[in-house]
């Protein structure tokens, strides 16, 4: 039928390949350095959005990788978001500040600057994006259960109202088929408490030479049904696979770490199905 043909064409197009342009917001710390460099050997054309791009060059240490400025907090700049967007066919949002006030709040780094607004700041501008395909946002277990412990003291603070938030704006935004493309595919990823490197430039280069992506297995549940820790490598693969897997789209799931081996690109798959299933 008709329908079924548009329908088929509207899935092709929303597949991401090799040479196709992916920005990553937060692409300097430990996960987002890991996402990059996958990514990056994938074949994708990579681009971080930084506040201080020559750090980010040297921190990130690899010419291939486009640094563009953007500053999402206290010198914002309309423009500079755009310009970070344009041509992009996804994006990965792993931003992030402390739950509770320290040094990082410095400067505006608060939950609701950094998790809510810069977040929404880019979700909204996300919209206006023809080329874009797929967003990937990466918050935290627990936004759904703020009033159970252990969240409830994590919450003290706002940080997983604020998580919630951001992910609100990108479902709403990926939703808007008013919007530039008609819309893009959402994945919301809520890791568990982040444990263990990378911690420094060697540590990367070690991690990314780990067969089949990183040194352990997840445990993937939809919603936010999970608690435990979840080490930095198995979520850098998590996103990775969100990318490039064409049967993750439009889901929201937790993960934590388990003993199991990494999970190979066939049980992705199989996992996504079934989170597509569940939701």
């Amino acid at each position: 039928s008709n329908e079924q043909s548009i329908n088929e064409v509207d899935k092709i197009s929303k597949q991401l390949s090799a040479g196709d342009k992916i920005v990553v917001f937060g692409g300097t710390g430990g996960v987002g350095q890991l996402v990059t460099k996958k990514l990056g050997s994938e074949g994708f054309d990579m681009r971080v959005a930084a506040r201080n791009t020559e750090r980010a060059s040297e921190t990130l240490n690899d010419d291939s990788i486009q640094t563009v400025p953007l500053d999402l907090t206290m010198n914002f700049v309309q423009e500079d978001l755009e310009n970070a967007l344009e041509g992009a066919s996804a994006a990965v949002i792993s931003l992030g500040t402390t739950a509770f006030p320290t040094q990082k709040w410095k400067d505006g780094n608060t939950p609701s600057a950094i998790d809510r607004d810069a977040v929404t700041k880019i979700a909204n501008a996300a919209s206006n994006v023809e080329t874009l395909k797929k967003v990937v946002l990466v918050t935290s277990v627990g936004v759904n259960r703020i009033k159970e412990m252990p969240f409830l003291f994590l919450n003290l603070f706002g940080v997983l109202d604020c998580k919630r938030d951001g992910e609100d704006a990108v479902i709403a935004s990926s939703k808007n088929k008013e919007a530039a493309g008609g819309g893009f595919d959402y994945v919301i990823i809520r890791p568990g408490r982040l444990v263990g490197g990378p911690y420094t430039n060697l540590d990367v280069a070690k991690l990314l030479q780990i067969e089949g992506g990183a040194e352990n297995g997840v445990t993937v549940e939809v919603g936010d049904q999970l608690l435990g820790d979840c080490k930095r490598d198995a979520l850098a693969e998590t996103v990775v696979q969100c990318l490039i897997n064409d049967e993750c789209k439009d889901i929201d799931f937790s993960i934590i770490s388990n003993e199991d081996p990494a999970l190979t690109s066939e049980e992705w798959t199989k996992q996504f199905v079934t989170l597509k299933e569940k939701k």
